[in-house]
């Protein structure tokens, strides 16, 4: 029996091997050449804070990422390259099949077109000091680092930083230019911001996302002398849903951002300002004086070999609608953290972060305050394994 099956499993390869090269084999010339890699974070987290309903218990163990990535691509005869990548989502909760789909096509002489489910240009161009971090989170959120703690900034600023959330991955068109004397500029175009691949039909126009976003960008990088400099300007704008389909209920999408990093002798320092506007907030409550705030955030990592250790601090501020209850006129959120990283074998990295915050008079996100205030401290180990 064991030699009956071992003799048609070597059938079942011989046959895989020999499919017609059209069929996409790896490395076949005449298909798509196809990579494959994956990744998964274990994180330890043990957190404490004033406002601890259903997180009593005080840490947990979390698997933050895991995902299998395929990757196709081949260069046309014209010398212009096309492909595509299939993020698989592999962790028990997580609730979607893909994390992002999409294809590209890319020339040395007019830039890259992406089509498909992908981070926006604005965030993908945006510099800052999250580009610092050594750790895990940092003043970029962070894959676990964002819910650690029940603060956070009002949406769409919700990670007190520039990580936007307004497109996700929502399905998009992107283009990015080629780089020229150190700049480029890309922009993107995202129909609906609850509109992802493979959803059924269309997605509704009333039911509180964001439509017809346009988000743009602008950045630099170059050296000079033993100095990296970088630079960025990004934004992103858009139209508000309300529950009865049109826009006026609540204010458009209007961000903008600017940032920096600098590199010299192993060390990095980043830095932002993040301006949100009135982006989504209540008509009402704008004309009652309140905003989405803005964010700043400063950070120095330095790098040596396999270590990696930095320090960073984020500002978060907004006006509340004068209606909110007395004090509370407005929402400031500050957190500082160290980060420290280290690369222990080829595909096995840990990282540490020690966060501290104190979030007062927080805000509901539309521009209305209240007297509560809150602060906490968190500790996070993690350990990345990817192939």
């Amino acid at each position: 029996m064991k030699k009956t099956l071992l003799a048609s499993t070597a059938l079942v390869g011989a046959a895989l091997l020999a499919a017609p090269a059209s069929a996409g084999n790896v490395g076949a010339k005449d298909g798509m050449n196809v990579s494959l890699s994956g990744l998964t974070w274990f994180t330890t987290t043990i957190y404490d804070e004033d406002i601890s309903a259903n997180k009593g218990r005080g840490y947990k163990f979390s698997v933050n990422e895991a995902e299998v990535h395929i990757k196709a691509s081949n260069t046309a005869d014209n010398g212009i390259s096309y492909g595509l990548t299939i993020e698989l989502n592999a962790g028990s909760n997580d609730g979607t099949a893909a994390d992002e789909v999409f294809v590209h096509i890319d020339s040395d002489e007019w830039g890259r077109l992406e089509l498909g489910d992908q981070d926006d240009a604005a965030d993908r161009m945006a510099m800052g000091s999250w580009q610092a971090n050594k750790g895990t989170g940092g003043p970029y959120g962070g894959l676990g680092t964002q819910s650690m703690f029940s603060s956070r900034a009002s949406a769409p600023l919700s990670n007190a930083n520039w990580q936007v959330t307004t497109t996700s991955d929502a399905t998009k068109a992107t283009y990015f230019s080629p780089r020229f004397g150190g700049f480029q500029v890309g922009a993107s175009l995202t129909p609906d911001s609850g509109q992802a691949a493979g959803a059924a039909g269309q997605d509704a126009d009333n039911d509180g996302n964001i439509e017809n976003i346009f988000s743009y960008g602008v950045n630099y990088s170059g050296k000079f002398d033993e100095i990296g400099v970088g630079l960025s300007f990004v934004g992103q704008s858009g139209d508000g849903e309300s529950a009865i389909g049109a826009d006026e209920a609540e204010e458009d999408l209007a961000i903008w951002s600017v940032g920096t990093k600098l590199d010299f002798a192993g060390f990095t320092l980043g830095a932002h300002y993040t301006d949100g506007g009135e982006s989504g907030v209540t008509a009402a409550n704008a004309r009652n004086g309140a905003e989405q705030g803005s964010v700043w955030g400063v950070g120095l990592g330095y790098q040596a070999g396999p270590w990696g250790v930095s320090a960073w601090y984020t500002d978060y501020s907004a006006d509340n609608a004068n209606t909110s209850p007395a004090g509370a006129t407005e929402t400031e959120l500050t957190r500082i953290g160290f980060g420290l990283g280290y690369a222990v074998a080829p595909g096995w990295k840990m990282t540490a972060d020690v966060e501290i915050f104190s979030h007062d008079n927080i805000s509901d996100g539309a521009g209305v305050g209240t007297t509560t205030d809150n602060d906490g401290r968190g500790f996070m180990l993690n350990n990345q394994f990817s192939f």
